[in-house]
């Protein structure tokens, strides 16, 4: 599936009512389901209306490895509540990556974030991610 949009930029048809052409929107938005969206349907699990994508300003997704990514349309985004107790919540257990305007984090419980650097996708299609403190070792060993 070939994302409709680049990576971090709002979709130009998003507005404030949510998606202007959702009838005819291309397979790529069809077939992607949100966290948010995927938890309504089940009652226990539902996540609650302010973390909703359009009122929230992040759209959560988990990939195939478990990771939680959080794609913040601002940078404080996800400071806000119930979305940051929620976030740490996560971060106490998976990895959560939030995903910004300017590149990547990691969201540790405590609230701290350290930067990613992108450094490939993955043949599954998740992206890969190097602390960026850890990217001389990674681009040594890469080179050897």
């Amino acid at each position: 599936m070939t994302p409709p949009k680049p990576d971090r930029q709002t979709c130009e048809h998003c507005s404030a009512d949510g998606c202007s052409i959702y009838d005819a929107r291309p397979d790529a938005c069809r077939g992607f389901q949100c966290l948010w969206l995927a938890s309504q349907q089940i009652a226990q699990l539902a996540l609650p209306a302010a973390m909703r994508p359009d009122r929230a300003g992040i759209v959560i997704d988990l990939n195939a490895a478990g990771t939680v990514l959080a794609h913040c349309e601002h940078p404080g985004s996800w400071t806000r509540e119930p979305m940051r107790s929620w976030l740490l919540d996560k971060a106490a257990r998976t990895n959560v990556i939030l995903e910004l305007s300017y590149g990547a984090e990691m969201l540790a419980a405590d609230g701290g974030t350290e930067r990613l650097e992108r450094v490939g996708v993955h043949e599954s299609g998740n992206r890969l991610y190097v602390r960026v403190s850890d990217l001389p070792k990674w681009k040594a060993q890469a080179a050897a």
